[in-house]
């Protein structure tokens, strides 16, 4: 079982925030949200907790202490909702499908931007991503999501059923109008192995990370942390504080595997048929901790996720008929035509 959080160091720990403030090209640039700043370099946010990513297609950019740059920026501007953070970027990538966006249209997204960013992350899947979509979709790292409510985290089961190993990052989404419950507030624990951002996207990419869901009222009071996680003699051990309400394990098709009650360290025996276990932890006050997976893998150092390739010939084929029809009924046309000028 490969384990993220095997060997974790408690040194260089970070709880990093990320701010959406909308979902949608359109709402940005319908509501005013869209800033651009002329000067690129007046952009550089220096050693930070918050990331805000506002607009779409427009690069953030953060740097840490030792000036070390890191382009961070939300791809995705049409009438879909099939978006990406793309992290770590090199630059935008403006190629989009902005009206249908089938299987093989979201696979050719992910393989343009899988080839400019260090990582990438499916923005709210379940808004636009088929279980389908996400059964074969690869060449991704994370999931994005807004909300922690059984659809969206549904996604990410299908995808770790599938097979692949995709780690979870909260965002905080801009709430309008009225609220009928209380706001639930997120961010991701971080434990990187120094303090730079290099390390930070190395910790994503790792999933040496958690993420943590608590209500809004607990803002600057809010104190939960993971003091380990270790797969011992076929068995999987975690262990927070303070004392936890409950834990649950959860693997295959989303199917909970155990629940261990009021307890800070809880233990579930791995079973020969188990191909990940995701752990949520919920405490008292409301605070959800979910970690990411330890997941079953041939070999210790096995590749975490192949691109798909497109077939090159079966897609030429199909292009070279879409051609031929549009040909033939040209030809149509225009026979149909110059049949109704001559019995004028």
């Amino acid at each position: 079982m490969y384990n993220p959080y095997a060997g974790i160091s408690l040194k260089n720990q970070k709880d990093l925030s990320f701010h959406l403030s909308a979902h949608h090209m359109a709402d940005v640039l319908l509501n005013g949200r869209l800033r651009i700043n002329l000067k690129f370099n007046d952009s550089i946010v220096y050693a930070p907790n918050n990331m805000d990513i506002s607009n779409f297609q427009f690069m953030h950019q953060f740097a840490d202490a030792r000036g070390d740059l890191l382009n961070i920026y939300r791809h995705g501007y049409g009438f879909t909702n099939d978006q990406q953070l793309c992290i770590g970027a090199r630059k935008v990538i403006w190629t989009e499908y902005p009206v249908i966006q089938n299987l093989r249209h979201k696979q050719d997204i992910i393989e343009k931007l899988h080839r400019t960013s260090r990582l990438i992350a499916l923005s709210d899947p379940f808004l636009s991503y088929t279980a389908n979509d996400l059964k074969y979709l690869s060449g991704y790292h994370l999931m994005e999501l807004t909300n922690t409510q059984a659809d969206a985290l549904n996604s990410w089961d299908i995808a770790l059923s599938n097979g692949h190993r995709i780690y979870l990052m909260l965002t905080n989404l801009e709430f309008r109008g009225l609220k009928l419950y209380e706001q639930m507030l997120h961010f991701n624990h971080v434990l990187a192995k120094s303090d730079s951002l290099d390390a930070f996207v190395q910790a994503l990419d790792e999933g040496t990370f958690y993420s943590i869901s608590f209500p809004e009222s607990l803002k600057n009071t809010l104190s939960v942390l993971l003091k380990s996680a270790v797969v011992e003699r076929d068995t999987f051990f975690v262990e927070v504080e303070p004392f936890a309400a409950s834990f649950r394990f959860i693997g295959q098709d989303g199917k909970q595997l155990q629940i261990s009650d009021s307890t800070i360290k809880a233990a579930y025996p791995i079973r020969k048929e188990d191909t990940y276990i995701r752990t949520e932890i919920t405490f008292d006050d409301g605070t959800i901790m979910f970690l990411n997976p330890i997941s079953r893998q041939e070999e210790q150092n096995q590749e975490r996720q192949k691109l798909s390739e497109f077939n090159s010939t079966h897609t030429a084929l199909m292009r070279g008929v879409y051609i031929v029809l549009i040909m033939i009924l040209l030809q149509l046309f225009y026979r149909w035509q110059i049949k109704k000028l001559k019995s004028k």
